[in-house]
């Protein structure tokens, strides 16, 4: 019996074998045997994450993929029978339950508490700690007042609080003698850092209902794990919810309606490669020369009709004559130009530059949106944007046409004439003149970022080792040292040029933004910096309410009012400013002034301490102390509360609007995925503690790293594309929920 079924297993997988790959993808023109094979492997060119995770908000394409998830999830076993920690009201209320009966909320309100199991009678730290023989470490919890912080029933947390090191050994963190050791340290040395961070969100009204730190939405590291998990620009920054990215598309097809004069011919349904192979050419056997003259007739009174057809050259240029190595595999045809013709179409161009604004901007706000004109505008540039656009479009098949044009638009900046001119630059030069190499830079910058997101493994190696270490040269030959303003608050308004001020801003915040991603490589992909804190000497950028005016004349009076003559901002640069932060002694005065820079800044700030942090793991000397870093840490939580409790909704100059109750045309104002710097700070902060821990147990057991690094329990992998390294470390660290 078993013999016949083995041979009709192997009589079917021959079967399958001979198939012809009948299926072919539309986009990428693989091919396979199987239609579900092909409808699985669609859903790698889309963002669409259907199946999602009920406890972490994690989401993914496959549902196998959310099966093996919901396994480690903290979550996934009490909806598979396991044993769930928290009462049944306290998970009703999203509060942290105490797991006694009754536990310390259902008790201290009155009212009956009820568990679907009945709980453990031990104390919940006893099943986080591995307690040694002789019991000494509850002793020494008991005295540094551990015990108490950890079974705080007032911090938020929908999940049992343990210890980040005394994970059982059923997921990606199983328990070692070293783990051990660093648990038992752990309790013997609790950092007050953290501990007064974890009371400061629990205890804090002002920063749980501050828009900039959202609690009840973001606990602990919920950003970071979201982050760290998913790809997609979408999924991974705060591009707002879907109801409010259809409501700009709404928005948008009004005002096209209104220029147009016309009911407007809906863009939603973009034609993919395939579909505009078997449609009508276009252009089909036409010359360049004769290109603006066939196209259609609505175009012609289109004022974006030459930017579109100023991208079809570039690309047909890019596409025809590849240079070695090249990352463009296109041919081109009469069917790849008309669907560039559509894509870049002016009513496209106009659709995708909203959705830039509306949704991507506030995530990365380096172009001056008031005096932004695309149609003079660099076309390597406009294409740039309007292709990470398309990526955070609600309409799925803008997402799918945009993957086409990837590499496309990736080459036309970089072999750009601007961004390779050796042009010499000066503080004392008239801005002005340096914007075509500004607008090229900002390109490059925005290559970077929907291809590290959005496109390909080998797309984001190629981006991370090659291509941002270009920019980086690049930012380095106009010098970090231009990037600094006139003092414009001892100028009269007849002598400020707003063109100048939004060129010089657009520079410091083109270099703070290669800074930050510069960070993040270092974070989420453990690669050394390119970038160091010394050559920061720039200016800290302008409050949003300066950067956002409309018009000159508002624009002037902003700085005046928040940046008047004798601000310590004109004298203040971002290497100052983090020196400061890493002395001894932090006055009151610094803290005002760094509390005042403004989220941005401050997230700039905080990311620079991973570096420092980088920097000390990866040195081999035993000479090197933390208390630098740990001073940089404490100043700027300082810092960051002060500025926490001085903003509220919708109040000038940091916050311009209502976060709570948008508009559309409003959205660009929004504060970006910056509001969630403070857990780029406790994640610092985490991985500072554990580093002084290892440090101790080597020093004190007289141990010393193998060579596979074997007590090196903080990312040991370098240069990695995939974030599941840093991902397994914020999932131990997640314990720490607030």
């Amino acid at each position: 019996m078993a013999s016949e079924v083995l041979s009709s297993s192997l009589r079917s997988e021959q079967e399958t074998t001979s198939l012809p790959a009948r299926y072919q993808c539309p986009v990428c023109l693989k091919r396979y045997k199987r239609r579900e094979h092909l409808f699985r492997h669609t859903s790698s060119h889309t963002s669409e994450r259907p199946y999602r995770c009920d406890s972490c908000d994690g989401s993914f394409q496959r549902a196998d993929v959310l099966k093996r998830h919901l396994r480690t999830c903290d979550g996934g076993s009490s909806r598979s029978g396991g044993r769930r920690r928290a009462c049944d009201r306290c998970v009703r209320q999203k509060k942290a339950c105490s797991a006694h009966q009754p536990c310390q909320n259902c008790s201290r309100k009155g009212v009956a508490c009820f568990y679907p199991t009945a709980p453990e009678p031990d104390d919940r730290l006893s099943q986080a700690v591995s307690r040694s023989s002789d019991g000494s470490i509850g002793d020494s919890v008991q005295q540094n007042g551990a015990s108490s912080l950890l079974t705080d029933p007032t911090i938020q947390s929908d999940s049992a609080i343990q210890l980040p090191w005394a994970q059982q050994s059923s997921g990606a963190f199983a328990t070692s003698p070293l783990d051990n050791l660093l648990s038992r340290s752990f309790l013997e040395s609790a950092s007050p850092t953290w501990q007064d961070y974890l009371l400061l969100a629990s205890e804090s009204h002002v920063l749980r209902d501050n828009p900039l730190l959202d609690i009840g939405r973001s606990q602990s590291l919920r950003f970071l794990d979201r982050f760290t998990s998913n790809t997609g620009l979408v999924l991974s920054f705060d591009c707002g919810t879907q109801e409010q990215r259809e409501s700009v598309a709404s928005q948008l097809e009004v005002e096209s309606r209104q220029e147009i004069g016309q009911p407007y011919a809906s863009n939603s349904t973009a034609l993919g490669l395939q579909a505009v192979a078997d449609s009508p050419p276009l252009l089909d056997n036409l010359s360049d020369a004769s290109t603006i003259d066939c196209i259609p007739i609505n175009w012609l009174c289109d004022p974006l009709s030459l930017k579109t057809h100023e991208i079809l050259l570039l690309i047909e240029e890019v596409v025809t004559i590849k240079p070695r190595n090249s990352s463009v595999t296109l041919d081109w045809s009469s069917a790849l130009k008309n669907a560039c013709l559509q894509f870049f179409s002016p009513a496209n161009l106009r659709r995708f530059l909203g959705f830039y604004w509306a949704i991507w901007h506030p995530n990365v706000n380096f172009i001056h949106r008031p005096s932004f004109d695309p149609i003079s505008a660099k076309p390597a540039l406009v294409a740039a944007m309007a292709t990470i656009g398309a990526c955070v479009s609600p309409e799925m098949p803008d997402n799918e046409d945009a993957r086409t044009w990837f590499n496309c638009v990736e080459e036309i900046v970089f072999i750009d004439d601007d961004f390779n001119s050796n042009a010499i630059y000066s503080t004392s030069n008239n801005m002005s003149i340096h914007r075509r190499k500004i607008q090229v830079l900002q390109a490059a910058y925005i290559v970077c970022l929907y291809q590290n997101w959005e496109g390909t493994d080998s797309s984001k190696s190629r981006i991370r080792r090659n291509r941002f270490a270009t920019l980086v040269s690049t930012a380095r030959d106009i010098g970090i040292t231009t990037a600094t303003h006139l003092n414009y608050a001892e100028m009269g308004r007849h002598d400020f040029e707003w063109k100048e001020y939004a060129t010089r801003e657009e520079l410091i915040r083109m270099f703070t933004w290669i800074f930050l991603f510069d960070t993040a490589f270092v974070i989420f992909n453990n690669l050394p910096p390119r970038m160091v804190i010394k050559e920061m000497k720039m200016h800290l950028a302008t409050p949003e309410s300066c950067f956002q005016a409309l018009t000159a004349d508002d624009c002037y009076r902003e700085i005046q009012t928040h940046l008047p003559s004798g601000n310590a901002y004109w004298s203040l640069s971002f290497r100052g400013a983090f020196e400061a932060l890493a002395k001894d002694t932090f006055s009151p005065s610094m803290r005002q002034i760094i509390a005042a820079s403004g989220p941005l800044n401050l997230f700039a700030l905080t990311s620079a301490i991973h570096s420092q942090i980088f920097q000390y793991r990866s040195s081999v000397s035993s000479s090197q102390n933390l208390t630098p870093i740990r001073n940089t840490l404490q100043n700027w939580c300082d810092s960051w509360q002060l500025f926490a409790s001085t903003s509220s909704t919708g109040t000038p100059p940091h916050v311009t609007i209502d976060d709570t109750n948008i508009s559309p045309q409003n959205m660009w104002k929004r504060i970006g995925f910056c509001r969630y710097c403070p857990e780029f700070w406790l994640l610092g902060s985490l991985m500072t503690e554990r580093l002084a821990l290892l440090g101790d147990i080597q020093l004190g057991n007289d141990l010393a790293p193998d060579e596979d690094g074997a007590f090196d329990p903080i990312l040991n992998q370098y240069d990695q594309t995939s974030m599941q390294q840093v991902n397994n470390l914020i999932f131990g660290f997640q314990t720490f929920q607030l």
